[in-house]
């Protein structure tokens, strides 16, 4: 495919529609044929009888077949997204993009909203879209498709909560976006010889042993009445599933991160992991709980006079990290000055009451002054020097001041530098401080190459990474440890810390 991507242009246009229900969607076949090289253009038609506009979350799965080299490669890409529908009657245009070969789509798509009271869902059975090499081949036929919109028993059911949230994760997780497309370049980068057909056949099996122990984890998750109520909580607040990711070791053990977000834009998020089917290290965080909490200590005094104290030494404040577990929330923000020396606030909060702050900084450097004490013996020797030559007229040395030159900030350098402190501060055992420069010089490399050109939160950071080229989940993954490890809440591990510095090297000298 050169370019596998869903939108909806919606144009408010008469239709002369009949059916009352109170959100309805058509389409006019339930397979459309395009030659190769031709844009598969769906007409989508869409109904709106609650006399008000309704926002909600469009999610939608394609999963594509080539034949290649005798040999069917299947790949999926799922995604979700904000998606308000006007009041009336509406007319708009599903876009699949084109094939530069024969190939089979299959669509699934899904519309979830909340009507002010329940859960609404309008899914359509799947739509499948052919690419033909010839004209001939084209097989178009009316069969018009319609879904309406359906109450979400999920809440009043176990078991089909159950099968509601493990359908959802299926759609986000089982098939990532990114996970296809290395699968792909995996089978095409094999096509070597004539004998390459075993290889291929070994990348598919290891493909699809990957992908069962991602269901059977998925699975077990979908099915823990922890994870559940955590899941109901959101929705009912107004959240809707965006996106996750799911790294299992096995069919009961691993961690997840599920992300949600509701209509005014606000995330939230569920992570953890899973031993031996077990949830642990559960937390469940949204933007809306941290920003309270934050404006909470911000008012404090004692944390007033800490910044005032941070500000007058010239930090400035870089970064804040929250870490939750149960009913406690460690809240920790850091501050960095012009010599790249780091200083910390470290909060706690029991509920929604502060039970803990403390400051930490570096040890005032006296450093500068070293040269002054070469002066002493200077003037020592100066003033025999005039007693012995009886000099009559005092002379006096000024001392040359350099200029101070303004030099362009070197973000690839100051990245190093904070990659080899970080690794001396691991060899010392100083482990906090070796977490912490790893995770501060990934975050200032991408800020300067994102043209952001200042140091801000990790949640900003990945937020800015969408669409690029780089590891996501990786750098988030090292996020995550330099807080636990911030927060004495994860026990340091030499393989793991290579791989952080093995990341963030990779990252400025890719």
């Amino acid at each position: 495919m050169n370019k596998l991507i869903l939108f909806l242009f919606l144009l408010i246009i008469p239709s002369p529609l009949v059916y009352a229900d109170d959100l309805v969607m058509y389409v006019d076949q339930s397979e459309y044929y395009f030659k190769v090289g031709e844009n598969a253009v769906i007409p989508l038609e869409i109904k709106n009888d609650y006399g008000h506009q309704i926002s909600g979350m469009l999610q939608y799965t394609i999963t594509q077949q080539i034949m290649q080299a005798n040999t069917q490669i299947s790949n999926s890409n799922t995604q979700a997204s904000t998606f308000t529908i006007n009041d009336g009657e509406q007319v708009g245009s599903l876009d699949f993009g084109t094939s530069n070969s024969p190939s089979t789509l299959t669509v699934n798509l899904n519309f979830i909203y909340n009507d002010g009271n329940d859960q609404m869902n309008v899914f359509f059975d799947p739509i499948t879209i052919y690419f033909v090499s010839e004209e001939s081949q084209k097989n178009n036929e009316q069969n018009k498709m319609q879904s309406s919109s359906q109450q979400s028993t999920s809440q009043n059911n176990p078991l089909n909560q159950q099968q509601s949230i493990q359908q959802k994760l299926d759609e986000m997780l089982n098939q990532q976006s990114t996970q296809p497309q290395n699968s792909q370049q995996r089978l095409q980068n094999s096509q070597l010889p004539q004998d390459s057909n075993a290889l291929k056949q070994e990348i598919q099996e290891q493909l699809q042993e990957e992908n069962q122990l991602k269901k059977e984890f998925e699975k077990q998750l979908a099915s823990n009445e922890e994870f559940q109520k955590s899941h109901q909580q959101l929705l009912q607040q107004g959240y809707n599933a965006t996106s996750a990711n799911l790294n299992p070791n096995s069919i009961s053990t691993g961690d997840f991160e599920i992300n949600y977000e509701n209509q005014q834009g606000k995330w939230a998020k569920i992570n953890g992991s899973m031993v031996n089917g077990t949830l642990t290290d559960l937390q469940k965080q949204t933007q809306e709980q941290q920003d309270k909490l934050l404006t909470k200590l911000r008012e404090n005094p004692t944390f007033q006079e800490y910044e005032r104290q941070l500000i007058s030494e010239e930090f400035v404040e870089q970064n804040v990290e929250f870490i939750v577990d149960e009913n406690i929330t460690s809240i920790s923000l850091e501050y960095q000055n012009k010599e790249y020396q780091t200083a910390t606030i470290n909060a706690e909060f029991e509920n929604d009451e502060l039970i803990k702050i403390h400051l930490e900084k570096p040890p005032k450097d006296y450093s500068y002054l070293y040269p002054y004490l070469l002066l002493i013996p200077v003037g020592i020797f100066s003033y025999i020097l005039y007693r012995k030559m009886k000099i009559k007229n005092k002379v006096s040395i000024k001392p040359v001041i350099p200029k101070n030159i303004p030099k362009k900030f070197d973000h690839v350098l100051a990245s190093n530098n904070l990659i080899q402190e970080g690794k001396e501060k691991f060899e010392e055992k100083q482990y906090k401080e070796a977490y912490g420069k790893i995770n501060q010089a990934i975050r200032l490399y991408l800020s300067y190459e994102l043209k952001l050109n200042k140091e801000i939160t990790n949640e900003d950071i990945i937020s800015h990474l969408i669409n690029t080229k780089y590891p996501v989940a990786d750098i988030e993954n090292c996020f995550k440890l330099s807080s636990l490890v911030e927060f004495a809440k994860h026990i340091p591990n030499e393989n793991e810390f290579y791989k952080m510095t093995t990341l963030a090297e990779n990252l400025i000298h890719a």
